[in-house]
């Protein structure tokens, strides 16, 4: 288990690195999506390598001292936590940046009917308001 265990950790490592050149590449890329995509999936896997060094640890420990429970106990901790860092793997590659192009300024082009200075459409006017009867006796 505690070989295991270690190979699990070294996976993670990996997967760390593997984060590591997408990010630079967006960096590259100048893809501020992409790169905001990838560094979340890597904070979430450093913080699984972290619970994975502690279980680590204290699987090889209750192997030393050759606590059957305990040492199943971690180990299926360090399994569960590579089963994520894969998932965050896989998130991590299908992080999907936009593309910034930059096409030119928006132009509105309006069409409004030739009416004579000063008059306006009376059919876009408001209906004249009519005050409402009074809610009260007293006022």
């Amino acid at each position: 288990m505690v070989k295991q265990g270690q190979e699990y950790r070294a996976n993670m490592d990996r997967v760390v690195v593997e984060l590591q050149a997408m990010v630079e590449q967006a960096r590259k890329q100048k893809d501020v999506i992409r790169l905001n995509c990838v560094m979340d999936k890597m904070v979430q896997v450093k913080v699984n390598m972290n619970i994975a060094d502690q279980a680590l640890q204290k699987l090889q420990e209750a192997a030393a001292r050759s606590d059957d429970g305990s040492s199943l106990h971690e180990y299926t901790r360090i399994t569960i936590v590579n089963q994520k860092v894969q998932v965050l793997q896989n998130e991590g590659q299908t992080c999907v940046g936009a593309e910034l192009n930059y096409i030119g300024a928006t132009r509105v082009e309006v069409e409004a009917p030739d009416l004579p200075a000063g008059v306006t459409d009376p059919s876009l006017e408001p209906p004249p308001i009519e005050r409402p009867p009074a809610a009260s006796l007293y006022q």
